[in-house]
């Protein structure tokens, strides 16, 4: 019998703003362009090194995340057959070009510039991609001087698990609960109090806000519509924090702790790529 791989898939919700068609395809493309290595965690480091731009539909471009790592070559190095430190003629024995990095991992995603969500993904064929790794190297790559005069501020999040709410509320007593909402695009908001809430930001020429709550000494804070409104807002654009107590005493719970995760699993025998593109065009907020 075949052996079944798993792929999975997690999402980042990037926001320009103001923006007008167009703009995050240009946004997507000039980040490849800058062929920049930027920081994901410790020595691994990444690079864009393929953007597909000629889809059936122009709605999407993929393209390759690959990582490695970035070796030290001024530190100090270790012999494991003196068990010493390296001496400057072991060193000098070291011939590794500039332009060559260990231990290549690659990592496909992409990105809908209607919905403006970047699906990478998160595990396949035994490597992954944290969603903070994700989140780290694009938010490093956004973040060159030559983006920020052409864009302005690139605001990039990990989408959660829309079901965050259910764990926010599954504290059977809320003491304390903390909203974060940044700014986003005014086509993710709906009507009501995400809209009000899009329109409070604007007219205080505010970028974000944080909303906390404390509940009356004894008691827990009540859930309502409007809560939940302000919690879903938040698990696009911010993070939303709950601390209390249950029959086990203190507990505290975050939308962090939720990345939305979707998965297949599938035969060796089938081409990773389709099953990626898949995953990646059924992936939704």
């Amino acid at each position: 019998m075949p052996r079944r791989q798993k792929m999975e898939v997690g999402g980042l919700n990037v926001r320009v703003h103001p923006h007008e068609e167009g703009t995050y395809r240009d946004l997507m493309e000039s980040l490849y362009r800058l062929k920049s290595i930027e920081k994901i965690r410790g020595d691994r480091h990444g690079l864009i090194t393929m953007l597909n731009r000629a889809d059936e539909d122009e709605r999407y471009i993929f393209g390759v995340l690959s990582t490695f790592l970035e070796i030290e070559m001024e530190g100090d190095w270790f012999n494991t057959d003196t068990m010493e430190e390296a001496t400057q003629n072991d060193i000098s024995r070291i011939q590794i070009p500039d332009y060559l990095h260990p231990n290549l991992k690659t990592f496909r995603f992409m990105f809908d510039t209607e919905r403006h969500e970047l699906v990478f993904e998160h595990y396949s064929e035994g490597d992954r991609l944290t969603h903070q790794s994700a989140l780290a190297f694009f938010r490093n790559l956004a973040a060159a001087d030559e983006i920020k005069e052409r864009f302005g501020e690139v605001k990039i999040s990990v989408i959660h698990e829309r079901g965050s709410i259910e764990k926010i509320f599954s504290i059977p007593r809320i003491t304390d609960l903390e909203v974060y909402i940044e700014k986003p695009n005014s086509d993710l908001w709906g009507a009501d109090f995400e809209e009000q809430a899009e329109e409070h930001l604007e007219d205080k020429n505010a970028r974000s806000m944080n909303v906390k709550y404390r509940a009356e000494q004894g008691a827990g804070i009540k859930r309502d519509e409007d809560l939940d409104a302000l919690i879903r807002a938040s698990i696009n654009n911010g993070r939303s924090v709950a601390k209390g107590y249950g029959p086990e005493g203190h507990q505290t719970v975050s939308t962090d702790s939720y990345p939305k995760v979707d998965q297949e699993m599938f035969e060796q025998d089938v081409e990773p790529g389709v099953i990626f593109r898949k995953l990646a065009r059924a992936f939704r907020r």
